[in-house]
């Protein structure tokens, strides 16, 4: 079985940099300023946005989406940029995994998980979790 690790950096980040860039142009953001705050170069949004990168749309989870409409708005208002953008995504990528809301895109990449059955990420980030409360970070008053 690949790491979850390895697949989150295949499938999971990309993904939500792929939405996260798409609300930011929404937004009528700088594509230079986008790639700048997230540490991507310029052609590297373009393949975003043709769909060559970031192939699962995990925007459509409506915790996730609101996560990534705060994100953007944070990076649109400049309170964000670089390090602590990416800090932003690497949690939501860690949230997404904890609660199982990847487990069908790993079982279709690889095969080798029951996604019925694999508690692999849940207990990985139990302990992360219970240090720094992913549930409460992502709920809005």
């Amino acid at each position: 079985m690949k790491s979850v690790f390895e697949f989150a950096a295949r499938h999971v980040e990309p993904s939500l940099k792929k939405s996260l860039i798409l609300k930011l142009l929404a937004r009528n953001i700088n594509r230079a300023y986008i790639a700048k705050c997230l540490g991507i170069s310029p052609s590297l949004i373009t393949r975003y946005v043709r769909g060559e990168r970031g192939l699962h749309d995990l925007g459509a989870i409506g915790e996730v989406n609101l996560k990534l409409e705060d994100i953007a708005d944070k990076i649109a208002r400049g309170e964000i940029c670089g390090w602590k953008a990416y800090i932003e995504v690497a949690r939501l990528t860690m949230y997404v995994l904890y609660k199982k809301y990847a487990c069908g895109i790993h079982y279709l990449a690889t095969r080798d998980v029951n996604p019925s059955s694999c508690n692999i990420c849940p207990t990985i980030f139990r302990d992360f979790s219970n240090k720094y409360p992913l549930d409460n970070y992502f709920s809005k008053p």
